[in-house]
């Protein structure tokens, strides 16, 4: 394959951008008339709905459908499967009224039901899924075709929304307030539903047509009916709608929501003598809100001051012996709602990269104190003065998505040997922003967009090492052809960075690139430098819907110097990839299988210079059999090539080629118990290797009450794990050990549900991992052919031990040329590291939108300088040991106005 240079990407990206911009001139100029794939304006939709304004008394929600309104309603009929049979008839009958008035959308919708002691209606919190029957609402009111608001309930009167974008994706963090009321009889199940206008969005017309449809899951037979048929093969999902009509003399309403919280905490932590700052109590108060305003009847406005986020579930406990980040999902209802529209992948796939990583704010305070020779006292997170966020979708076919937020300077309480106070900086007040704006074109099957992000830093003198500013932005374009079953998108990427010499050494010098390695002629680190600046870029063009083939070719890039970890999610620079993707997917059930896919991908990775640093390919597959059972495996072979990042900056690295393979089953969830469980392997061609077990057990006894339990079990052999480095005998000098790593973990969840509206959950997670190094080297010849080659190992007569105490286990001494002078020394990097994180949460929503949240979180963590691994010695020692306790009430009152 002939490579791309800088240049020519971005000539493509142009070329691809003026394509879509241009309606598609490509295929029109090489496709004749009579080409039956030749991208053509859709037919009309046959499938209409019709509303009827409720011009008597509206509805009253009681689940029942006996008031006068609903006979005037035209009834919505033939529901046709989806699953398990596409495309034939309904095995039961369902029938849905559409009314409106001023203010709301009433939906009613009869289930019936030949078997009506069979409907299965589980008792959950409110959007938790749970295998039950549902009765699905989706409502396109912008009629785009591309966005949708879903409205969910089960028998139970259980509620679920969540938001639909750009076709096919789902944005579940979406929460509206809205009404909804079910009853169960001798003929089935009925749900009333209530939408208020004020939670959907529309255009100021006299009459609306709105994208419709209505969807039910009978749950015993597997089976999912709609009354807009969307075939298994499409490509799109919300473009596949109805519509509705009817809906006349609306006006869009003006939105003002508020919701103020008060919040109170007591944590009660171990007692340290003499510390000022650990006396093994404190207490703490919050009050603030949030507030949405709809500033058209497109665009909302949203403020919070002050967020509180003590109800949200703790990070998984984890130890990360690697070069880079650990990425976490951000949990915080603030920034999770809504989050769709911000999401922007740096490369194709997205492997977690992306331009917008919210939790970047309110994050833990870089910096760190000077004790002094005393104590000191810094906060665990930077405060959120304040943010908002500015989101919506014009008639037009903008979408806009503006985000600012503000975060606070922190300051860290130091008490000196002598008394004295003193308060250190270790994090600057900081403004954080991003625009994110997208057109749609030819009814959203094309659309070209951009994003822009800054952050901007307000340092004192101790935090020059942190960057001034950052700034990022993109643009971005795709097009569907071909009965929208091909797809063509890209996106141009740039960044910029500015801060001090320190700071911006830092950045040169980071796990993301090493400007420092020797052996790389296309990097040159400059300690002078106050600026870098960088560009990425993603081009993909595949086969998305249609058939039983789907396929995709792609590349993308990162240059050495682009950086956007300041707000957003970066692993990796300096690097140019291309992939291939293919696979064949059967939808009809036959003998064996209800369903399954093939897939078949490859890939090559390479950095700016020309090292090959991933090549490999793997067959993968899942299926699902008659009896819903179901499972998935696949293998993977990675080829020999480079390893850049194992020692830190230092040299690159022959890496083995490797074989690795994973496996997994899933039983019919139906079931009262549903098990899924699997494991993986990895194997080198050499001396490490890897692998693990796990399985996930869901035990529901009733229909209110949920127990899951998760035991995960992984086991590391690496041979060649990076210890440390340090300079001696004029030369950089690095250190490698043969680690014997074992985790074990347990994640534990309960979930028991009073009514809809109040909740019982509890999470908690023991955490075991241990790592022995049984051996250590110094590199070699980084590029030997023979593996031993590669490594110095190193013994008695190079390497010596000074035993430490209970808190440290001692020192290594290294003296490389056996003279009798120690050349550098490191800890013992043995470590056995255990903890318990558990949470504890009493949700009661006791009026619509307003919560009382009481949480119960604890933490237990210890930590022993040994390689042992005793999981039930170390379970024993971590019930024994002292942890933090915090014990938190919130109340919000939800204010519509």
């Amino acid at each position: 394959m002939r490579s791309l240079t800088c240049n020519s990407l971005r000539s493509y990206a142009i070329g691809v951008l003026v394509l879509v911009g241009g309606n598609l001139g490509y295929a029109t100029a090489t496709a004749s008339d009579d080409d039956p794939k030749r991208d053509r304006d859709p037919e009309p939709n046959p499938y209409l709905a019709s509303a009827s304004r409720a011009t008597q008394a509206t509805p009253k929600l009681d689940g029942v459908l006996d008031e006068p309104a609903w006979a005037l309603a035209q009834p919505i009929t033939n529901f046709v499967q989806r699953e398990p049979d596409e495309g034939d008839p309904a095995t039961e009958r369902t029938e849905a009224f559409v009314l409106f008035d001023d203010g709301a959308l009433y939906i009613g919708i009869r289930a019936y039901d030949s078997e009506p002691d069979k409907i299965v209606g589980r008792l959950t919190r409110r959007d938790q899924h749970s295998p039950s029957d549902w009765l699905i609402v989706s409502i396109d009111s912008y009629h785009d075709r591309r966005t949708a608001f879903e409205f969910r309930v089960n028998p139970a009167g259980v509620e679920r929304d969540q938001y639909r974008y750009n076709d096919t994706n789902s944005d579940l963090s979406w929460n509206a307030v809205w009404d909804v009321a079910t009853s169960v009889d001798a003929e089935g199940w009925t749900a009333e539903f209530r939408i208020p206008f004020s939670q959907l969005r529309f255009p100021n017309l006299p009459e609306q047509t709105w994208g419709f449809n209505i969807e039910r899951v009978i749950q015993r037979k597997n089976e999912v009916v709609q009354w807009k048929p969307i075939p298994r093969e499409a490509a799109g999902w919300v473009s596949e709608y109805g519509d509705l009509v009817g809906i006349q003399d609306i006006t869009p309403p003006r939105r003002l929501e508020v919701l103020p919280y008060v919040a109170a905490t007591q944590a009660m932590t171990p007692r340290v003598t003499g510390n000022p700052f650990e006396t093994g109590s404190a207490s703490n108060g919050n009050i603030g809100g949030d507030l949405r305003l709809g500033l058209t009847s497109s665009l909302t406005l949203a403020l919070t001051v002050n967020p509180d986020f003590g109800q949200v579930e703790a990070d998984p406990s984890e130890v990360n012996l690697s070069a880079f980040e650990t990425f976490f999902q951000e949990r915080r209802p603030f920034f999770v709602e809504g989050a769709s529209i911000y999401r922007y992948s740096i490369r194709n796939g997205g492997g977690g990269e992306q331009l917008f990583y919210s939790r970047r704010i309110g994050r833990r305070p870089q910096g760190s104190p000077d004790e002094r020779g005393g104590y000191a006292n810094a906060p665990n997170f930077t405060t959120i003065l304040g943010a908002a966020k500015l989101s919506g979708k014009t008639a037009d076919g903008w979408s806009i998505g503006l985000m600012d937020a503000v975060t606070g300077r922190e300051r860290a309480l130091v008490i000196d040997s002598e008394g004295i106070e003193h308060r250190d900086a270790v994090e600057p007040l900081t403004n954080y922003g991003v625009l994110r704006v997208q057109r749609d074109f030819r009814e959203g099957r094309s659309a070209l967009g951009g994003i822009i992000t800054t952050v901007h830093r307000n340092l004192s003198s101790n935090l020059q090492f942190l960057r001034s500013s950052a700034y990022s932005a993109g643009i971005d374009g795709r097009t569907r052809f071909w009965g929208d079953n091909w797809e063509i998108a890209g996106r141009v990427l740039g960044s910029q960075i500015n801060g001090s010499k320190e700071a911006l050494s830092d950045a040169q010098t980071n796990s993301a690139r090493y400007f420092q390695r020797p052996d790389a002629d296309h990097l040159e680190f400059d300690p002078d430098r106050t600026s870098m600046t960088g560009t990425s870029g993603a081009f993909s063009f595949g086969k998305i819907g249609g058939g039983h083939w789907r396929g995709d070719l792609s590349t993308s890039w990162s240059s050495p110097g682009f950086e956007v970890n300041d707000l957003g999610f970066l692993r990796t620079a300096d690097v140019r990839r291309a992939s291939a993707w293919v696979q064949y997917r059967e939808f009809e059930p036959g003998k064996i299988f209800r369903d399954y896919n093939i897939n078949v991908n490859a890939w090559n990775f390479n950095t700016f210079g020309g090292e090959r640093t991933a090549t490999g390919s793997n067959i993968n597959g899942n299926f699902t059999l008659l009896n819903y059972w179901g499972g998935w495996g696949g293998f993977n072979r990675g080829l020999p090539s480079q390893n850049i990042r194992v020692l830190r900056g230092g040299p690159s690295m022959k890496s083995p080629g490797a074989w690795n393979w994973w496996y997994g089953l899933f039983s019919d969830n139906r079931k009262p118990i549903r098990l899924n469980a699997g494991g993986w392997m990895w194997d080198d061609d050499e001396l490490s290797n890897a692998g693990g077990v796990w399985a996930n057990v869901t035990f529901r006894p009733s229909t209110s009450l949920q127990f899951t339990l998760g035991p995960e079990y992984s086991w590391t052999h690496d041979d060649w794990q990076y210890v440390t480095d340090f300079n001696a005998l004029d030369a950089d000098q690095y250190v490698l050990g043969v680690l014997d790593q074992k985790t074990l973990w347990l994640t534990t969840r309960l979930e028991w549900t009073f009514t809809t509206n109040l909740s019982l959950q509890l999470y908690a997670q023991p955490f075991i991992s241990s790592g022995d190094y049984t051996s250590f080297s110094a590199l070699g010849d980084p590029q030997a052919t023979l593996y031993e080659d590669r490594f110095d190992r190193l013994g008695d007569d190079r390497l010596s031990f000074e035993r430490g105490n209970v808190h440290n286990a001692g020192t290594y001494n290294v003296d490389l040329n056996a003279d009798g002078t120690t050349d550098g020394s490191f800890e013992d990097p043995n470590f056995n590291f255990k903890q318990l994180r558990s949470t504890l949460v009493l949700r009661w929503e006791y009026l619509s939108g307003s919560t009382l949240f009481f949480v119960w979180a604890s933490s237990r963590t210890q930590f022993a300088p040994t390689g042992d691994f005793s999981p039930l010695d170390d379970l024993s020692v971590l019930r024994r040991a002292e942890g933090e306790n915090i014990f938190s009430m919130k109340v919000n009152y939800y204010l519509s106005l």
